[in-house]
């Protein structure tokens, strides 16, 4: 059970003002949702469809269906697109699955939709960009909703009560004028300029006779009293509020963010009935990541995996994405450990200390690079001291401080030369981080226009991912946070190759064990990599467990594992498994919970089959042969 309070100030994170049940809220009014009972961890908390779904990525009642994406785009001018292969675009765009196939429409209409190079222009950012592509197909997919009439494709309309809803979520106050506009903090002014060049560029790429363009008449049109400004406020409520593929809530969007959350949104229904009904379902459910006290205030990330980034990161994402700059414990240079002890700083982006470690040059020794020795129990193993910068978003701001030494290092350090070369420590990994997210953002980009062949681009790609790597792991060493994302990017490459060299085994029995002993090493690297990433997740001391970044990855080094057929093997895949197996048992649908059950029982089905002398795997028999 959950109540809605009124957040009292930013100074006081997690204090509200309960709100009276009958009570109307203001959509101008920060509000946050409250336990009034305890919560264990994988608990639900509540399932919630959404009001409204406003892009074309599904085909629930409150959204435009695959069918409908037409109608989206046909309220736009056909210039509006840039011009594209028809036929090439339909033999690599057209999915049978119906979640996939619309998800893809909507990916197509971002990528194709061309944005008036004088409000380009004005978009500080890539990302920025990216937004106002989102905005637009919202304000595209609510005009396609408001029609005074059922549709003769049968999409709904939406009601007065749900419009209501929608326009009591927090939004900035707008006028005609923009001339109050001075009294807003800047990240507030930030997303109401956004949404002022989104009806601007509405105006310019819709269709003269689309319903789209009526809206933006209308808000062009109103006299300064916010509530006549419908579109305009719908593009703030869109910004401030929605999920993945432009779900807005009544209750979910009202979850604020955390950068240490004590919940977390993911599917609800059981989609692993094969009851179609309850596929159909667009639910979300809410569950407790943790223990939750009554009277805790709940919150989720609305960072994905950037949650486990450094502050810079995290707070240019929020303020770009969601318009806000984070206060919360985290972010405000306090995190909680285990033994209750402050660690104040940022703990993703601790470097080797450049006190204990001094560098020759830009790069770190080999030795402190690597830290191979970092689990050993060995009382003379090298040891790396690792300093934590103090949570800013420029290297002045970010001083860090050694626990191992006491020592504190500047970058404007006025001081000696070895003070000053220390300093730069800070500039060259604030310069690494800001390369490899702007790497990491480009890859995850609809839009992007690089194209290649197949084949040229994942090696151009990930080649391109190695040297990041190798130059964030010389600046910043094995424990910053870029350099367990790049590692991830590239095991995920890794790990979606091993299948398809396991297949294919057999067909030239005299390569085969070549291929195998290439593949058993990138095995151990991918499983050196992910345990050197739970590690680091870990060490961050967050509520969340860290499965809740790394259980595909597990999930699929362990089924490598398992599919090499040999009992070994098998119950080193289980061993890992061990790892999700709490995690997957609380937040994981039925499905994978099979799967993650099949893995770690496979060696002792293996053992049975062995029994028998009968059910060896393939893979099995081809190393029998060698």
């Amino acid at each position: 059970m959950t109540e809605v309070r009124e957040l009292l100030s930013n100074q006081l994170k997690g204090i509200g003002k309960s709100v009276p049940a009958d009570a109307v809220l203001r959509h101008d009014h920060q509000y946050g949702l409250f336990a009034t009972k305890s919560y264990e961890e994988g608990e639900v908390i509540f399932e919630e469809s959404p009001l409204v779904i406003l892009s074309g990525s599904t085909s629930s009642s409150t959204a435009p269906s695959s069918a409908s994406s037409e109608k989206i785009k046909g309220q736009f001018l056909v210039s509006s697109f840039a011009a594209y292969n028809n036929e090439e675009k339909e033999a690599t765009a057209t999915i049978k699955d119906g979640d996939d196939e619309v998800h893809n429409t909507r990916s197509s209409l971002l990528r194709d939709l061309i944005i008036p190079s004088a409000i380009k222009s004005k978009l500080p950012c890539a990302a920025q960009v990216q937004k106002l592509r989102g905005m637009l197909l919202a304000a595209a997919s609510y005009a396609a909703l408001d029609q005074n009439s059922k549709c003769d494709d049968g999409i709904a309309t939406l009601s007065r009560e749900t419009k209501q809803k929608i326009f009591l979520l927090y939004h900035p106050p707008v006028s005609n004028s923009g001339d109050d506009d001075g009294d807003l903090d800047i990240e507030t002014r930030n997303a109401i300029n956004l949404a002022r060049l989104a009806l601007q560029a509405c105006k310019e790429l819709s269709d003269p006779k689309s319903n789209l363009r009526a809206l933006v008449d209308r808000d062009n049109n109103a006299n300064n009293d916010d509530f006549n400004h419908e579109l305009l406020r719908l593009l703030l409520v869109y910004s401030c509020n929605a999920f993945e593929g432009g779900r807005i809530y009544h209750r979910l969007s009202r979850v604020n963010h955390s950068c240490n959350p004590n919940a977390v949104v993911g599917e609800g229904g059981d989609r692993s009935s094969g009851n179609d009904t309850a596929k159909s379902k667009d639910i979300s459910v809410l569950k407790a990541a943790c223990k939750i006290e009554v009277g805790e205030e709940i919150t989720i990330s609305y960072l994905g995996k950037y949650l486990y980034a450094g502050f810079p990161v995290r707070q240019k994402n929020l303020r770009v994405n969601k318009h806000f700059i984070c206060q919360c414990d985290r972010c405000t240079n306090s995190t909680e450990s285990e033994d209750d002890k402050k660690i104040k700083g940022d703990l993703a982006s601790r470097i080797p200390c450049p006190i204990c470690h001094p560098r020759t040059g830009r790069f770190l020794d080999e030795d402190v690079m690597f830290d191979d020795d970092a689990d050993s129990d060995d009382p003379h193993a090298f040891k790396v001291c690792y300093a934590v910068p103090q949570n800013g978003m420029t290297a002045e701001e970010r001083n860090l401080y050694c626990p191992s030494c006491g020592g504190a290092t500047s970058a404007s350090h006025d001081g000696s030369i070895r003070k000053k070369k220390e300093g730069m420590s800070i500039k060259y990994m604030h310069v690494a981080e800001e390369k490899v997210y702007e790497r990491l953002s480009n890859d995850s980009t609809v839009g992007n226009n690089h194209k290649l062949s197949q084949d040229e681009d994942v090696h151009t790609e990930r080649d391109i991912d190695q040297q990041f790597l190798q130059m964030a792991t010389s600046t910043c060493g094995s424990q910053h946070w870029t350099v367990h994302f790049l590692n991830l990017s590239l095991m995920e490459e890794s790990l979606a190759s091993f299948h398809s060299t396991l297949m294919s085994m057999g067909e030239k029995p005299e390569e085969d064990a070549e291929t195998m002993e290439e593949l058993f090493t990138d095995i151990a690297e991918v499983a050196d990599g992910l345990q050197r990433a739970f590690t680091f997740a870990s060490s961050l001391h967050l509520k969340i467990d860290p499965a809740h970044w790394l259980f595909d990855y597990t999930v699929a080094l362990a089924r490598t594992l398992v599919g090499l057929g040999d009992e070994k093997s098998q119950k080193y895949g289980a061993d890992w498994i061990s790892k999700v197996e709490n995690y997957a048992e609380k937040f994981e649908a039925q499905d994978m919970r099979k799967v993650v059950n099949a893995i770690k029982d496979a060696w002792k089905r293996g053992q049975r089959d062995d029994s028998g002398k009968e059910g060896d795997s393939p893979n099995r028999k081809r190393r029998k042969k060698h």
